[in-house]
């Protein structure tokens, strides 16, 4: 009798240390599942960081300053007649716009970035129309509204710039919190 008291007691130390162990186990699993969530989130948010910030930065530079070069040919134009080079050189950088556009356009937008941007294509459209406008106008040459679309697209570009510091912020944040999530 005193053995298989001995015995039962036994089998309920081990049973109570397996149950220990299966919450362990179960615990390491969790976690596991957790840090692979943890790591994929992260590689997100930096992919991110990258492609829908960074490199928007870049465009939205180059963007500028195309913009500014173009804006010095109408500079130029003002005082000079040989339109013929400007034309040349006003086809480049238009050509380059819509590239950079198209490229920018393969990216993540929030809401307000969606806004500019719409904003900034269509100032785009209308400066292109008024360049040929003013190429091709032998007299009288008036650039007001040229120099409208100028200061609105530059406008747009400095918004969305602004926004990919924001959103940049709020992904490095994001990163940060998984990080300390990881660390607890």
């Amino acid at each position: 009798n005193q053995r298989i008291m001995k015995w039962i007691y036994r089998i309920q130390q081990k049973a109570q240390v397996a149950f220990l162990l299966a919450i362990i186990l179960m615990g390491i699993l969790v976690k596991n599942v957790m840090e692979r969530n943890n790591v994929s989130e992260l590689g997100d948010s930096f992919s991110s960081v990258y492609e829908d910030r960074l490199l928007v930065e870049s465009y939205i530079y180059q963007l500028s300053d195309h913009l500014y070069q173009k804006k010095l040919i109408f500079d130029n134009c003002a005082v000079d007649e040989n339109l013929i080079a400007y034309q040349s050189q006003l086809e480049k950088h238009n050509k380059d716009i819509t590239g950079l556009i198209q490229e920018y356009e393969r990216t993540k937008f929030t809401e307000k970035e969606t806004e500019f941007f719409l904003s900034f294509k269509n100032s785009i459209r209308k400066m292109t129309f008024l360049e040929t406008q003013y190429l091709m106008s032998a007299s009288g040459r008036n650039n007001l509204e040229l120099d409208e679309h100028f200061k609105l697209a530059a406008t747009d570009l400095q918004n969305l710039s602004s926004i990919q510091i924001a959103e940049g912020k709020i992904l490095s944040d994001q990163s940060k919190r998984i990080v300390a999530g990881s660390t607890i």
